[in-house]
């Protein structure tokens, strides 16, 4: 959740002191001994409040004080007006702003009776800044205006500077960036014509470096920097912090948290020195943020509490409801629910105390989607439903708002131009007719009067041409436009209808015919969706939406993954394919682009192929080009039709299906990636097409390339083209606390794919055949099992039947990958009792989320387990053969739990399982080993026997199977918290 910059740090800007060096500050104080001139005194005593104002705030009062007492003594008004416009500053400084507004007030009375135009404009300046913190606009401008047209009568530059500041953050805070700069530049002449350093210089530049910031632009380092090199230049050490407060925000906004962190912490240090509670509880906030983000929870909630802790007087009403939202994202992570539910109510409550609904609408789509997650996770349904329906509730209404204020924006300016068009086109026609009239009358006058209408007549049509071409590409971009809202609006519906289809076909008794019905439209509704999403694909790249993504990945894997699945198409349908990758294993790329793009060019090849042809796929790097070429045989396009195919839905003829608009967005996408496209023919009996596209570094600019920690740190997905030294992967390999994941999978390619995603989570084992697998499987019980379908010797069907059904395996989740979509061939995976299936190409990050989900069920089952008193497979999901082996331990512990000869040995002969494999099933089911797993239970039974009155402890102790009453006295303590003897009194 980042936040933009608080405008609030920009306004306490102005508030940064002049600095004095120890030596002037002695000279001062020896300068005000004995002195007797009032005007010097109260000068001196100025120039003394300000040196210690955010040093020695108590001393600072003492001079500001001395002020008034000269003053009415001497019935000095000047001093009388200084003394009520330092305490202003005293007061802001500590974030009283009513008591600030107050001096400021008499002081303006003040410098009104005294006619005095610096006064004014510096009283009406500071006015402005408490109106702009109070989110007053109206009367900020009013005032900032005062402030100006006063100044401006005065030679008082440095009071101007400081309102160019002002007028320079009220357009800043409305994201008007240029009219901001446009002040802050002006301040910046104004100190070079003076050849001065000043902290109103100061304040600028990092105001400027905010501004970058804004824009997520490295320009702002140099600018915030040069601010702080002027503080340190003028000793002021508060603008010192002030600008790594600065710097810190900067990279929070970029996601470079270490360095944000860095920063943040060296304000932190400074501003609790004097307490601005202010800044402070933004620097809490944001540090709290921060960590959480890099699932630093310890620090995370230290700094979150901090930032809650500060009355909320002293907050803004964003930060404070960001710090509640932040907090019960920690504590939902962390498995707190209740905790989480706590921060999340109370952030939806400060939403309602401040009346801003609307304007806080996405911060208040965060806040249930929280209580939807915290609701669900803790069980409690009825919540999370109600929760889900606020958030869907909400989404719709952001999302009509929104459709609705650019449909109707459209539509006018549809029609506004349609019209233009018109009747320029209507008026376009007449002029010709006019014209070609006015010739013939004329073509007997002479070749000179014929030679000069036709020039005019050609200027005409040139000039006619012209607009009538500008006025059809605006209309078409309006088209555009259009079609990419309403294709938002396709989804839904689309979604609608593909969820009750899939719903029928999963239905057991279905006819032939319903069957074929309901595939055709659940085939076409499919169509439908990837044609929308087509559409929005142009659309965001027409309107400039659409930005590269280039990060450094391993290509050679990449290009296999996206190949495999069609492969297997073309061999369902009798179709040759060869394919050639030869390409570095280190290159540059946007993934999401050369994803789409080779689809789409392999998707065309298979569908435009002659039946039982051959389809040629290329990938072949040149220097620092990649070039993709695929090839199909196909008699109906000529040499002359080929340029026409990137056209939207082009027919060859009234008779042809068309070509839809894949290849018009592979040109597109193409173009994007600083890259090539173009069709051609090798021979008469077939077409290929040939993309190319740089894959170096220098080939892209900085804003096109993603940082390697940004994707790290964001979404984890991209850690399969990263790669390990060898050296360090057999260090992760070797690393016994890891868990145990088995890939099995006859694509070396492919296991090396899923290898180099999750190497550093889990220790990774690897079968090439499904018969390979299960031996694995059986012998090392992993933790998960990722198989693909097709395998020769045994498929992934037949190894998940296997496992499933055999005790030792069964409770070991299962993710079935495979080329072969469609409803039939993923129910066929999941009634082997596959726990998830998923189709080729898959996205990295859709499969982390399925694992996710996956080890989350098998620690909800630990959890209720560790929740019961005893030992019950009741109201807890498992597989029937894990139901039947838990109802045999059940009947076993019944027995046996009391007999002291009752050991791990024993217990797993019982079973029927050999001592590793017992022990690898009740660590994933209970997540305690036998031997724990015995004596806790042992350990329930003699609390149930306490609870009941049984008192003599060595007694319970030989009851549940202790053979030394100390030692059972030890483990019960630690498994309970108290002693037997504790636990007896409290029950």
């Amino acid at each position: 959740m980042k936040h933009v910059v608080s405008i609030t740090l920009l306004l306490l800007g102005l508030s940064v002191s002049w600095g004095q060096t120890e030596r002037e500050i002695d000279s001062l104080r020896q300068l005000l001994k004995g002195n007797t001139n009032v005007e010097e005194s109260v000068e001196i005593n100025e120039q003394l409040f300000v040196a210690y104002l955010y040093t020695y705030p108590d001393s600072a009062d003492r001079y500001r004080k001395n002020i008034r007492e000269i003053s009415e003594k001497n019935n000095y008004t000047n001093g009388e007006y200084l003394y009520q416009s330092l305490s202003g500053r005293y007061q802001f400084a500590k974030s009283d702003i009513d008591s600030a507004f107050y001096h400021i007030e008499k002081a303006s009375k003040i410098a009104e009776e005294l006619q005095n135009k610096s006064y004014l404009a510096d009283c009406y300046k500071k006015i402005g800044v408490i109106y702009n913190i109070r989110r007053n606009d109206s009367l900020s401008k009013k005032y900032a205006k005062l402030a100006l047209f006063n100044a401006k009568q005065t030679d008082d530059w440095r009071t101007l500077s400081s309102i160019y500041i002002l007028l320079g953050n009220q357009h800043f805070e409305r994201a008007e960036y240029p009219e901001a700069l446009t002040y802050y530049l002006k301040l910046d002449s104004i100190y070079t014509s003076q050849n001065e350093l000043d902290k109103s210089l100061a304040v600028a530049y990092t105001n400027i470096g905010m501004i970058y910031s804004e824009l997520r632009n490295q320009e702002a380092v140099p600018y915030i920097e040069k601010s702080i090199d002027i503080y340190q230049t003028l000793g002021l050490e508060e603008g010192v912090h002030y600008g790594e407060l600065a710097l810190g925000t900067h990279y929070d906004l970029l996601q470079e948290n270490e360095k944000a962190i860095e920063h943040l912490l060296k304000a932190e240090e400074y501003y609790e020195s004097y307490g601005d509670l202010l800044i402070l509880g933004s620097i809490y906030g944001r540090l709290g943020e921060t960590y959480l983000e890099i699932d630093n929870f310890a620090d995370a909630e230290k700094y979150l509490l901090k930032a809650s802790a500060i009355p909320e007087s002293s907050q803004r009403g964003i930060r404070k409801v960001t710090n509640q939202t932040n907090l019960g994202d920690l504590y939902w992570h962390r498995k707190q629910y209740q905790k989480a539910i706590i921060h999340f109510e109370k952030a939806l409550e400060l939403i309602k105390e401040d009346g801003k609904e609307e304007t806080m609408r996405m911060q208040l789509l965060n806040v249930y989607q929280g209580l939807y997650g915290a609701y669900k996770d803790s069980k409690d349904f009825k919540n999370a439903l109600t929760a889900l329906e606020n958030q869907m509730e909400l989404e719709t209404i952001v999302q009509n708002s929104q459709n609705e204020l650019e449909v109707e924006e459209l539509n006018k300016k549809y029609q506004t131009d349609k019209q233009q068009q018109e009747i320029e086109l209507l008026t376009s026609q007449s002029e010709l007719a006019e014209q070609k009239s006015k010739n013939q009358q004329n073509l007997f006058v002479g070749s000179i009067s014929v030679l000069g209408l036709a020039f005019i007549t050609l200027f005409f049509l040139f000039r006619n041409k012209q607009k009538t071409n500008q006025r059809l590409k605006e209309l078409e971009a309006a088209k555009s436009k259009f079609f990419a809202n309403i294709s938002h609006e396709f989804r839904t519906p689309l979604t609608l209808i593909s969820g009750p289809v899939a719903h029928q076909l999963s239905k057991k008794g279905l006819s032939v015919d319903d069957k074929t019905d309901l595939g055709l439209i659940q085939r076409n509704a499919n169509r439908l969706l990837k044609l929308v999403n087509q559409i929005l694909d142009l659309s965001k790249i027409e309107a400039g939406s659409r930005k590269l993504r280039v990060s450094k990945g391993n290509m050679e894997l990449f290009m296999t993954h996206l190949v495999e699945p069609f492969q297997y198409r073309a061999q369902q349908t009798d179709v040759v394919f060869n394919s050639q990758i030869d390409v570095a294993n280190k290159a540059w790329f946007d993934r999401d682009v050369v994803d789409k793009i080779v689809t789409n060019l392999l998707s065309n090849a298979i569908k435009y192929n002659q039946q039982k042809g051959q389809i040629q796929f290329k990938a072949v790097q040149l220097g620092q080009q990649l070039n993709i070429t695929t090839m199909n045989q196909n008699n109906d396009l000529s040499e002359k039709e080929l340029p026409l195919l990137f056209d939207r839905f082009y027919q060859t003829n009234t008779m042809n299906q068309g070509f839809g608009i894949g290849l018009s967005l592979v040109q597109e996408l193409a173009n994007l990636a600083k890259g090539t496209v173009r069709a051609y023919k090798p021979n008469d009996a077939t077409v290929a097409f040939e993309v190319t596209l740089p894959v170096t570094k220098n080939a892209f600019s900085k804003a096109e390339i993603v940082a390697e920690d940004e994707l790290l740190s964001s979404n984890k997905t991209d850690n399969a083209d990263i790669g390990l030294e060898p050296d360090m992967e057999d260090k992760y390999v070797e690393e016994s606390s890891l868990p145990v994941l088995l890939v099995v999978d006859d694509n070396s390619e492919i296991r090396l794919f899923i290898k180099t995603l999750f190497k550093k989570e889990y220790k990774i084992l690897e079968a090439e055949n499904g018969k390979d697998g299960e031996n694995i499987a059986l012998e090392t019980i992993p933790d998960l099992i990722i198989s693909d379908v097709m395998m020769p010797v045994k498929n992934g069907i037949e190894l998940s039947n296997t496992l499933k059904t055999d005790e030792r395996t069964s409770h070991i989740p299962i993710i079935l990958l495979t080329a072969k979509s469609g409803e039939e061939n993923e129910l066929e995976g999941l009634k082997t009792g596959a726990d998830a299936y998923m189709v080729k190409p898959f996205k990295e990050e859709k499969l982390r989320v399925v694992i996710d989900k996956l080890i989350a069920t098998r620690t909800a089952i630990q959890e209720k387990f560790g929740n019961q008193p005893f030992f019950k497979a009741k109201n807890i999901e498992l597989t029937h053969v894990d139901t039947e082996l838990l109802n045999r331990i059940q009947h076993i512990l019944d027995t046996e739990l009391t007999n002291p000869e009752f050991n791990t040995q024993t217990f797993a002969e019982q079973v029927g399982l050999s001592r590793m494999h017992l022990h690898r099933k009740l660590k994933a089911l209970t997540g305690l080993s036998t031997t724990e797993f015995i004596r806790s239970q042992r350990l329930k039974l003699a609390a149930q026997l306490l609870e009941e009155g049984h008192s003599s402890i060595a007694e319970v102790a030989y009851a549940t199977g202790f053979n030394q009453p100390a030692y059972f006295s030890t483990v019960f303590k630690q498994e309970f918290g108290h002693s037997p003897s504790e636990y007896v009194e409290s029950n």
